[in-house]
């Protein structure tokens, strides 16, 4: 069975959301720049309290400096947290330092609190505000850095498994995770791609038969034949993916109910297991 996790937002009902998780859930927390890495931290602690396995993501836009950084490492050290997620994080302008996700992590390299496993962000879909071969080259960096990478939300499988093998054949080895909604309001998934930039997975979707009547209803999406047609590379380090990353926006019930559901493909209980050549963990935030 292939591993999950469980992406929350650290906003009001995110206490609540996460009573909704299965004991002990690998669950990675969002960073904006409304709420800051203190915002994340702190939600990143309760988590921890609770029996999670949490996974913060760090915001290099967010970070000051090395002194600052050292400081972050530090709180995660004490919170026994040995994973993160490195992301540019979407604010206008950075604080300090680090401009992108790519210089946060050359930075953490050199330090001696670095934690055991390093996420980053990947983009089937592409990125609506950077450039493809831009895209890539940062990859490709970020590859030699990290441990992990987890794909943006994507609605139907067909650009993952594309994007999956082309990287396989330009000899990516870093293990990726699939990034893949919950079950929510067919509506409210729709403004949140289209405020990500996600233009491919939506135009699939609009182009199906029915998708305008079912977008006028409240019924809510279940990603059911996405799951199936990403099922034959599940638990594939090499060339496929080792787990499932949820995005579910706070939506947790309906999206245990619907995993529960597919328990021959996915464990909502299970830690994600380290695969040999890297370690695997949790992306939202729209800047590499």
């Amino acid at each position: 069975m292939t591993a999950t996790r469980f992406e929350l937002l650290p906003i009001a009902g995110m206490q609540e959301a996460a009573r909704e998780l299965p004991p002990g859930a690998v669950v990675s927390v969002t960073c904006s720049p409304r709420h800051g890495l203190e915002r994340t931290l702190e939600a990143s602690e309760w988590l921890v309290g609770e029996g999670f396995h949490v996974v913060p993501h760090l915001a290099a836009r967010l970070v000051r400096d090395l002194v600052h950084l050292e400081r972050l490492l530090e709180r995660l050290a004490q919170l026994r947290i040995d994973d993160a997620f490195v992301v540019g994080g979407d604010a206008e302008h950075p604080v300090g330092a680090f401009p992108h996700g790519r210089a946060l992590l050359e930075a953490l390299a050199g330090c001696e609190l670095r934690p055991a496993r390093l996420g980053v962000p990947a983009y089937p879909e592409g990125h609506h505000r950077i450039e493809a071969t831009a895209l890539q080259c940062d990859l490709k960096a970020k590859a030699a850095l990290a441990d992990y990478a987890v794909t943006q939300l994507c609605f139907e499988a067909q650009p993952l498994l594309a994007w999956r093998e082309w990287q396989r054949r330009l000899g990516m080895t870093l293990p990726v995770v699939a990034g893949i909604p919950g079950v929510m309001e067919t509506r409210r998934l729709l403004a949140i791609a289209l405020r990500l930039g996600l233009g491919p997975s939506v135009r699939a979707l609009r182009r199906q038969t029915g998708w305008i009547s079912r977008l006028l209803r409240p019924a809510p999406y279940y990603p059911d034949g996405l799951l199936e047609q990403l099922a034959p590379r599940l638990g594939d380090p090499l060339g496929g993916f080792v787990g499932l990353h949820v995005y579910t926006f706070n939506r947790v019930a309906p999206a245990r109910r619907w995993l529960e559901g597919h328990r021959g493909l996915v464990a909502p209980r299970a830690a994600v297991a380290e695969p040999e050549g890297g370690a695997v963990t949790s992306a939202g935030e729209p800047l590499a």
